[in-house]
């Protein structure tokens, strides 16, 4: 296991694969109740041609939520801090929702470090549906712990396809993310969302290349408000069918073929 201490105040986990491929950098960044090991599967399918950096953000996983201020700032700044500490000059960021969030803020500070962005189940301007989904989760968070948490988000962040196919291991699924997360820390860290700025508050000053997908499935981000974010940053769009709010978990292969379009849009001696 390694870990990263950014300003010496919490350690930061991550994982890094594909080291010697000598390919493009990606970094992915978890969605909220996402941890590395949901993006590992994508990682070792990535790593011949990639140089691919997981981590667990402030208050996920096996990472700590720190001292001070708890903010998506801060999260950029953790991150910026890694890519440091690893020599990853620049790289192509991948964020699910919440991680979406956190490459934006990312792009908007350290502008030379990010190469692109690929992000996933987010929109210009957050649902009415998504603020209450918040309210619900913490109240399910604090009255039944993290498998009340998780039982009140599967609804919410998986499509009805996916719930249907996997109705026998639903169950163990929900046992999968309780053991992943800790219900102190998943308390500060949906607590910090409510003071997170407006999407369309973080959009980079520069254009970055960019790509945006979501779900036709996902009740949380309309085709309206993704459509919206990536005409903002000019980015190409995809609607996924049968897909909800988890991508990665969801459609891995349609991820996969995602990403390998988007890196087409470089020339072979400008690719990040």
């Amino acid at each position: 296991m390694a870990f990263y201490s950014p300003a010496g105040d919490s350690r930061l986990y991550y994982e890094v694969y594909g080291e010697e491929s000598g390919g493009p950098s990606l970094v992915f960044l978890n969605g909220t109740a996402q941890t590395t090991a949901n993006w590992r599967p994508l990682a070792l399918g990535l790593k011949e041609r990639h140089r691919v950096v997981l981590y667990d953000a402030r208050c996920q996983g096996r990472s700590d939520c720190g001292a001070g201020t708890f903010s998506l700032e801060r999260h950029g700044e953790d991150l910026a801090g890694l890519m440091e500490h690893l020599s990853v000059e620049r790289a192509v960021l991948v964020g699910l929702s919440h991680g979406a969030r956190v490459a934006l803020a990312a792009a908007g500070r350290r502008e030379s470090r990010v190469a692109g962005l690929i992000l996933l189940s987010l929109g210009l301007v957050a649902s009415t549906r998504m603020a209450c989904a918040l309210m619900a989760w913490r109240a399910a968070l604090h009255s039944g712990g993290c498998e009340g948490l998780m039982q009140a988000m599967m609804p919410l962040v998986f499509g009805e396809l996916f719930l249907r196919e996997h109705r026998s291991v639903r169950s163990k699924i929900i046992a999968a993310l309780v053991q992943r997360n800790d219900e102190r820390k998943m308390a500060q860290l949906l607590a910090a969302i409510d003071g997170y700025p407006p999407v369309k508050a973080m959009l980079p000053a520069k254009p970055v290349p960019s790509m945006v997908l979501s779900g036709e499935d996902d009740p949380l981000v309309s085709d309206t408000q993704a459509r919206a974010l990536a005409t903002r940053l000019g980015a190409d769009y995809r609607r996924l069918p049968d897909t909800g709010h988890s991508i990665p978990a969801e459609a891995p292969e349609a991820l996969m073929e995602a990403i390998a379009i988007f890196f087409t849009q470089f020339p072979d001696d400008a690719t990040p």
